[in-house]
């Protein structure tokens, strides 16, 4: 079904969001092409600003550049994995602000078992869902930090 007028609500809410805080840089780093760009475009449906990285060296050096305040990161990438990456991105750079949360379709055990030495805060399971995209969001907001899952 395609609506012509958006649901009740849903713009009101949108809008009081972006009213009550400022847009935040995400930085996605997937080597999926598609589902890079779908993230992307949620995150700048939901006011924010975006940067794409394809492999885990790319993400590295965007976060240098982008300064993002979350990565949302694949742990399987080419070049270099997310959890390499991202452990490049704490130690090498000293970025200890930036929220980084790893996407995985490992067990959630099995993942964190991964990323415990890079101090990833976060797991998120592919799928993805938008709720826990937007959980991500309200948890850094509201620790002003790196958040934990």
């Amino acid at each position: 079904m395609i609506l012509d007028t958006p649901l009740p609500g849903v713009a009101d809410q949108a809008s009081a969001n972006a009213a009550t805080s400022r847009p935040l840089r995400i930085l996605v780093a997937e080597d999926g092409k598609n589902a890079a760009e779908i993230l992307a475009l949620f995150f700048e449906m939901e006011g924010h600003e975006v940067g794409i990285a394809y492999d885990g060296l790319q993400a590295v050096e965007l976060s240098q550049t982008f300064q993002p305040d979350i990565i949302l990161m694949d742990i399987g990438m080419p070049k270099m994995d997310g959890v390499e990456a991202a452990r490049r991105i704490r130690t090498e750079h000293g970025n200890d602000k930036v929220c980084i949360a790893i996407l995985s379709g490992l067990e959630k055990d099995d993942a964190k078992r991964h990323c415990t030495d890079a101090h990833i805060d976060a797991h998120l399971a592919k799928p993805v869902v938008p709720d826990d995209l937007r959980s991500l969001i309200r948890c850094f907001r509201e620790s002003s930090a790196a958040c934990g899952s």
